[in-house]
């Protein structure tokens, strides 16, 4: 399959939205927001944060079946770094280099840009991704407990990141 890479814009609202519910329901330990938050983000609302630009997605053909968020800190002193995510592949496409092109976009997106780490945080039970980013070469350095709030459930996340 050949997969393609680019920013996400306001063109892309809806079919993003779509898709952010999907992960939010099928797998919420790698989102921050709830279904019912997600589900009140209008359209209008999508593409004002599409339009920020810091919205990657992966494709096949025309239809969207992937996204990772990307933004570089931009205050002079962190300007080194940037954060990933969220980061999800729909279920249909696990398995088939789908977030392979994803991440790597990103990466090479990083690197042009002159950024030496991309960092992410992971929830410590969401095994799918930790070997995922690990497999891609990021280094567990540190954990942070109680960070997230499920349904009133505490959650404890990895704190994750790559040397460009």
């Amino acid at each position: 399959m050949a997969f393609s890479f680019t920013t996400l814009r306001s063109e892309h609202a809806a079919v993003w939205r779509a898709l952010k519910l999907e992960g939010v329901r099928d797998f919420p330990l790698g989102f921050l927001h709830s279904e019912a938050e997600t589900l009140a983000t209008p359209i209008d609302g999508a593409k004002d944060i599409l339009n920020h630009g810091a919205m990657r997605g992966v494709f096949d053909g025309e239809t969207l079946i992937g996204f990772c968020g990307y933004r570089p800190l931009l205050p002079e002193r962190i300007r080194h770094r940037a954060e990933i995510g969220p980061f999800f592949v729909t279920a249909a496409y696990h398995g088939k280099g789908a977030a392979q092109v994803l991440i790597n976009g990103v990466i090479q997106e990083a690197v042009a840009a002159g950024i030496e780490y991309l960092e992410l945080f992971v929830d410590t039970e969401n095994d799918p991704a930790i070997r995922f980013y690990e497999r891609q070469g990021f280094e567990r350095t540190a954990m942070h407990p109680d960070g997230v709030r499920i349904d009133g459930v505490s959650r404890s996340d990895y704190f994750y990141r790559l040397r460009l």
